[in-house]
């Protein structure tokens, strides 16, 4: 039979096939490519995605060849792209110490030196590549990206982050809470799946503790473990000891998965000192503040606070509403009033905002006798 000719799936070499077999590889070694690929593709979900419809749209409206989708811990970021991209390769950095590694043994191209062999690998391929957790090795991604986007055409990048990237070309984009619409369907359909048959009352108590939430999906699908044991109007009431009770994560998620908690010291671990610091003294206020109040609360330069607060708003633990006015998650601020009562064990947790410019960077030094 004649030959017909076609393509390698992999490099785009032309390959000789006949009638009775087609043949997707033009040599073992990228057949064996292909398997270390297919390797780190996501898995698929066990559950259910709901809501996002809206962000999904947007997103698949945009041209661009690097995408961040930035946001607090748990609003979902990692889960919208696996529905946005199912056919990427994906490179979860969550552990990772070197980037360029990572990236190469997702693509299947191990080989020395990493870069070049990445660039070449790549210049002549359609690439899609999802940057998973990238927030504590955003400088390193950074510097792998501009010369690998400059030297492959074909490549596109999707990186998760709770800060950006800071690399040209680069487009933003912040994922939102849930609305509580679909806040509430995520507590009903996880709370169920937990229990089944389970009756679950008020759909208003529901919304109020989603609500109470943040509308975040990670505490949202903690909480709704618990309704095993507590009914919701109870796990409501509790809301205030959300960060002790919700830490019964899936035990094959990340460690900063597991928990709330976790999820949010994940951040806080990754601030410098000063950035912490007006972490813990602004959130002993209540719901929005201006520039004048954390001044007063962190007892430093109001310039210098200017500073700190727009990194806290870069690494999605502080949101700028706009009229110079910043709002904090409720779960956010009571991670950092934790903080700041574990730093003054002997103050009570609850110091009336009023009383906020005594909070200083540290227990006075001890007096020389």
């Amino acid at each position: 039979m004649a030959d017909l000719v076609g393509t390698c799936a992999i490099c785009g070499t032309a390959t000789a096939t006949s009638r009775r077999r087609h043949a997707r590889y033009c040599s073992n070694a990228c057949r064996q490519r292909a398997y270390r690929q297919r390797v780190h593709e996501p898995v698929t979900a066990l559950d259910s995605f709901i809501g996002r419809d809206a962000e999904l749209a947007r997103l698949a409206r945009l041209t661009t060849r690097v995408l961040t989708l930035v946001g607090p811990a748990g609003v979902g970021k990692s889960r919208l792209v696996r529905e946005l991209a199912k056919d990427a390769t994906w490179v979860e950095l969550d552990s990772a110490g070197d980037v360029a590694r990572a990236c190469a043994e997702a693509l299947g191209e191990p080989a020395e030196p990493v870069l070049s062999t990445l660039v070449d690998a790549l210049a002549a391929r359609r690439t899609v590549l999802v940057l998973d957790n990238c927030e504590h090795v955003a400088r390193e991604c950074a510097a792998l990206l501009e010369p690998l986007l400059l030297g492959c055409p074909g490549l596109t990048v999707i990186a998760t982050s709770r800060e950006p990237l800071r690399v040209p070309g680069e487009v933003l984009f912040a994922v939102q809470p849930l609305s509580i619409t679909d806040a509430v369907e995520l507590f009903t359909d996880r709370a169920r799946a937990n229990q089944v048959g389970l009756r679950l009352g008020d759909r208003n108590v529901i919304a109020a503790l989603c609500d109470r939430l943040d509308r975040l999906p990670l505490a949202i699908e903690l909480a709704a473990r618990l309704v095993t044991v507590l009914p919701v109007q109870e796990l409501l009431a509790r809301l205030d000891d959300r960060l002790e009770l919700l830490n019964r994560g899936n035990r094959t998620a990340a460690v900063r998965h597991q928990s709330l908690r976790a999820a949010i010291g994940w951040s806080y671990e990754r601030l410098s000192a000063d950035e912490q610091h007006v972490f813990r003294c602004i959130s002993q206020g209540q719901g929005g503040f201006g520039l004048d109040v954390a001044v007063q609360a962190c007892d430093l330069p109001s310039d210098r606070v200017l500073v700190l607060l727009s990194a806290l708003v870069a690494k999605s633990l502080l949101t700028f509403t706009g009229a110079g006015r910043f709002e904090q998650l409720e779960s956010v601020r009571l991670y950092g009033r934790e903080r700041l009562a574990e730093q003054f064990a002997g103050d009570p947790p609850g110091v009336p905002a009023a009383n906020l410019r005594a909070v200083r960077r540290g227990p006075a030094p001890a007096a020389n006798h």
